[in-house]
């Protein structure tokens, strides 16, 4: 394989178009197709097409307004895909990853801003902050030289200039996490952000709230007085031990979620611990983190307590059944020492309890805009909505003390804003639903009110509820409505409009733009014809997409496969999409969400589809539909498949693994012959799927026994397991299957079958037969783990000219998931390579590439997209030039490629760069290490500059250069085999090039 990033002679170019142009006349003949329905996408560009739904955000936020953006920058944080900023007030939103400088975890935790200053953004993500100083284009990391993972103690700075090599060498690495008791780190500056806030009264001073990973409690303030510039930690909550190394206070129960700056003072602040989906069973015995105000009036150092009136109340099980943990006046934690020597929560189940009103349950506060001196408290617990003292209070500091009024008894989130020298104070009620049905009637909540200091004695009035049609518009799919922990952190005000706010929850965003007396969806449009609502992103995705199939017989007909989003449709070329997720096949899902993965269009009858529907990876049924795939068309298409004889995951539906569906092209049209993968094991259909019989266990046939899909030890397994199939589109006699466990092959219409390959061939993804030259096969090997953890296989893209009897290598990449053959030219190939597929990751893979040449010589072509990730890869079969992809996160894309601009015969400084690119994976992923790294930067550095100034014969002696450090024996230390011989390999290709 050769990752070589230059361009082959105008000869092949000739040769190329003259193949397509006659293979398309050929198929002309065939029929005549409709025609696509393509004018909304863009060419030389990844452009996101999908309905505009996602999974869970942790954050929201809206900064400043300026000249140049006058609705300020809106940022929704999510969970698997990074930041989306929107510069309109929320009616379009733009992705920011890898290729922004979000180089680490694109899980993102937080968001900040300056109050004067719109072009400055802050991201907290999993491990790391960023800030970016011209309106979130690009993003610079913010790291330290001398953090001490164990004291707290160190400074973080903007780096600017970060050169190669630098992390884990001159800067602590973020990845560093010396506190996870299964990892080996020793030394590190791993930190999980969770708030920040900016004076008003002097912007220069900002704080943040940071723990020492995903699920700490042990909060970490830091200050800047720099803009942002430097951080250094004011204030940590570590357990306090005696000289014997007893526990005297445990402090490490905050989970800081919302700073505020009182805005005549810089150094008068107040914060607020809340649990979240992480931390909600941690601390001393399952108690969680604390749910309670503190306020500093030194500037971070000290803290005390908000505490509020003493109130007393029954005792109940509280959220986990224990009981209530109880504190001290002063908020301390109230521990013991268990006769087995371990320190645990003091909880009480029975009797009354006497406490400060704020100890627990503070769902939010806010400060008064008009009179610094007044707090709004929020109090209350959606998991016991009868809690005595729950509503929202006002709450007066003077001469020293708080006074507290009730104002209602109703609780949520609360936002203040000053109009004419009055509060307008507004008070989400962020209930969920008490059922998941989507009808309008059954939708008590969320609902929204609004009072007046002005008109105090009129009370709240109600000005939003679900109930009335239009106020909550859902936008791609009916959901029930639902808020994740840390309810602080999923709502805001916009800071350049007070009546513009961004709701963020555990599926979606919305807005409003009326003082909150609606609210829309900012994550689609939607249009309405005689076959319901079809939607269309507005950019927001955060998606785990699994597959993309696009219709021989329509090319206009896609269908994808989806996690928590399931099945959805488009009949317009992907530019708007219906679901199709039918309650009778999703679980519990009722209709209204699933898990779809493999999905078949018939390549003839363009009304028929198969798919595998479920609502977890491992209970799917295997359906068919005869109306395109239409919600209320599919019907059992299982019989004889497995079924478990119990739920796997939860509540849901007995099912299998259903994975690499194919079709027999040379079977009856009406009658179609079928192959599936389900639970390890190969099924056949002769009956259009009406029944199945098993014809290959690929466990069995590898001597393993049956693999255990649970849902409980295979969570992070299942949805890895991919198989495939795949049939001869001129011979129905070959067929070709794959798994986790191997490749095998039939020439017998799958009555017989043998291994090819062996270990090596472990962890198939991907079967495509070339529709030019049938005999020949392509094969994508990808991440495997064996049951025991160990990988033995050898991952790439494997070509066979001989019905797939032997393989050689074509594409070396580790993360390869999809690939697709141009069906004009199988010269041209497209290849996905993803290191994460269900969940949040750092970047190691390298996203699309694309050969022209049949696998000589390769070039990444990632323009549009944020992150390195490409689950899988469809060419449209009636243009081959129009490219879907499956992009984990980010749902799918599409692109246009002028497969000539590749096949010209001059090499471009950008495919220099390219290798660059590819050196620096390496060096990021520890693969090139030491001072080997500067090394070889430097070399590629300097053939860059001498390709510049023209000097071909000066650029291939610094690519010779880069060679001889390349194998250079002392250095071999520093660099892996696989790296060496992948750089090796590119290098060479450049120097034979341009050497012409």
């Amino acid at each position: 394989m050769k990752k070589r990033l230059f361009k082959v002679t105008s000869f092949l170019l000739v040769i190329g178009l003259f193949v397509q142009l006659a293979s398309a006349a050929a198929a002309e003949t065939k029929s005549e197709a409709p025609s696509i329905s393509n004018d909304f996408q863009k060419p030389d560009q990844w452009q996101m097409v999908e309905p505009g739904a996602g999974g869970a955000f942790f954050s929201v936020g809206a900064g400043p307004a300026s000249e140049k953006y006058p609705h300020g920058i809106a940022v929704a944080a999510s969970d698997l895909s990074g930041p989306y900023l929107s510069y309109d007030n929320g009616k379009t939103w733009e992705n920011r990853g890898y290729w922004n400088g979000l180089v680490y975890h694109n899980h993102t935790s937080m968001v900040g801003f300056i109050p004067d200053d719109a072009n400055v953004v802050f991201i907290g993500a999993e491990d790391i902050m960023y800030k970016s100083d011209d309106g979130g284009h690009q993003f610079y990391p913010i790291l330290s030289e001398d953090w001490d993972p164990w004291k707290r103690t160190g400074t973080f700075k903007v780096i600017r200039d970060l050169k190669p090599g630098e992390i884990g060498t001159k800067y602590k690495d973020p990845l560093g996490d010396v506190h996870d008791e299964w990892g080996d780190a020793e030394d590190g500056a791993l930190l999980y952000f969770t708030s920040m806030t900016f004076s008003k009264s002097n912007p220069n001073i900002g704080y943040a709230a940071a723990h020492h990973n995903w699920e700490g409690t042990d909060a970490v303030i830091f200050k800047t007085t720099d803009r942002g510039e430097t951080w250094n930690p004011v204030k940590v909550f570590l357990n306090e031990y005696d000289s014997d190394d007893k526990l005297v206070k445990f402090n490490e129960n905050m989970r800081v979620q919302k700073i505020v700056v009182d805005y005549t003072n810089p150094d008068h602040l107040y914060i607020l611990s809340q649990p979240d989906q992480f931390t909600e069973e941690s601390g001393l015995y399952w108690e969680g983190p604390k749910s309670s105000i503190y306020q500093s009036v030194n500037g971070g150092k000290d803290w005390e307590i908000v505490a509020g009136d003493m109130h007393s109340y029954p005792a109940y099980g509280g959220d986990n059944g224990m009981g209530l943990p109880l504190y001290d006046a002063d908020g301390q934690q109230q521990f013991y020492l268990h006769t087995n020597g371990e320190y645990r929560a003091a909880y009480q189940k029975t009797g009354t309890i006497e406490e400060p009103l704020f100890m627990r349950y503070v769902s939010d506060f806010e400060l008064d805009p008009v009179d610094p001196n007044v707090l709004y408290v929020s109090k209350g617990n959606r998991r016991n909505l009868n809690l005595p003292g729950t509503g929202l209070y006002k709450g007066t500091f003077k001469d020293g003390k708080w006074t507290w009024e009730q104002l209602t008894k109703t609780f949520g989130i609360v936002k203040v804003k000053e109009e004419k020298g009055n509060s307008v104070v507004r008070l989400f009620d962020i209930r969920g639903w008490s059922d998941t049905k989507p009808s309008e009637e059954l939708r008590n909540y969320p609902k929204v009110y609004e009072y007046r200091s002005d008109k105090a004695a009129e009370g709240f009035e109600l000005i939003a509820e679900a109930t009335k049609p239009g106020t909550f518009e859902l936008g791609a799919i009916h959901h029930y409505y639902s808020t994740s922990p840390a309810y602080v952190k999923t709502i805001a005000a916009s800071m350049a409009n007070p009546d513009s706010y961004f709701w963020v929850d555990s599926q979606w965003v919305f807005r409003s733009d009326d003082g909150a007396r609606s609210f829309k969806s900012a994550a689609s449009t939607s249009r309405t014809d005689e076959e319901g609502n079809w939607y269309s992103t507005t950019g927001v995705s955060n998606v785990v997409s699994f597959s993309l199939k696009i219709s021989e017989a329509n090319p206009n007909i896609i269908y994808t496969g989806n996690a928590d989003i399931g099945f959805w449709r488009s009949k317009d070329n992907g530019r708007s999409w219906q679901h199709s997720n039918q309650a009778d096949f999703v679980s519990d899902w009722k209709g209204i969400g699933g898990q779809a993965q493999a999905i078949l269009p018939d390549p003839d009858r363009e009304n028929v589809v198969w798919a595998g529907l479920g609502g977890y990876y491992v209970d799917q049924i295997l359906v068919k539909s005869t109306d395109y795939g239409a919600n209320g068309s599919w019907v059992e298409s299982h019989k004889g498949l497995p079924k478990s004889e119990s739920p796997r995951w939860n509540s849901y539906q007995n099912g299998a693994a259903i994975r690499g569906l194919s079709l027999d092209k040379t079977s009856p049209i009406n009658n179609r012959t079928l192959y599936v993968v389900a639970d390890d094991t190969v099924f056949k259909s002769v009956d259009d799927g009406t029944s199945w019989k098993q014809v290959l266990d690929m466990r069995e046939a590898t001597g393993k026994d049956p693999y255990e899909y649970n849902g409980f030890e295979t969570w992070d397994v299942n949805p890895d397991r991919t198989a495939a199939t795949a049939v001869d589109p001129t011979d129905g006699n070959y067929v070709y299957a794959g798994g986790a466990d191997g490749f095998f092959r039939s020439t017998d219409k799958g009555a017989t079958w043998e291994q090819v390959g062996g270990v090596e061939f472990e962890g198939v993804q991907k079967i495509v037969v070339s529709k030019q030259n049938p005999e020949h096969v392509f094969l994508a090997i990808g991440p495997y783990q064996n049951d025991d953890g160990t990988n033995n296989n050898s991952p790439g893209l494997y070509r066979s000219t001989d019905h797939g009897k032997t393989w050689e290598k074509i594409f070396e990449d580790e993360f390869i998931r999809g690939f697709d053959v141009n069906p004009l030219d199988e010269n041209i190939i497209i290849a996905g390579s993803a290191n994460v597929w269900i969940a949040g990751g750092v970047p190691e893979s390298s996203g699309a590439w694309l050969t022209v040449d049949g696998g000589e010589s390769w070039q990444q072509v990632n323009e549009g997209l944020s992150w390195p990730y490409v689950r899988d890869v469809e060419m449209n079969p009636h243009d081959p030039s129009q490219v879907f992809i499956v992009t984990p996160g980010t749902s799918h894309h599409v692109r246009y490629f002028d497969y000539s601009k590749y096949k010209d015969g001059e090499p471009q400084v950008s495919e220099l760069e390219a290798l660059q690119n590819l050196l620096d994976q390496y060096i990021a992923s520890g693969k090139v290490n030491g001072p080997l790294v500067n090394q070889l930067s430097n070399s590629l550095d300097q053939a860059v500059h001498q390709f510049n100034k023209g000097s071909n014969k000066q650029a291939v002696k610094k690519v010779e250069d880069f060679q001889k450090h390349l194998n250079n024996a002392p250095k071999q230390k520093n660099i892996s085999s696989d790296a060496k011989e992948s750089l090796n390999k590119a290098a060479q290709a450049l120097i034979k090039a341009w050497s012409k």
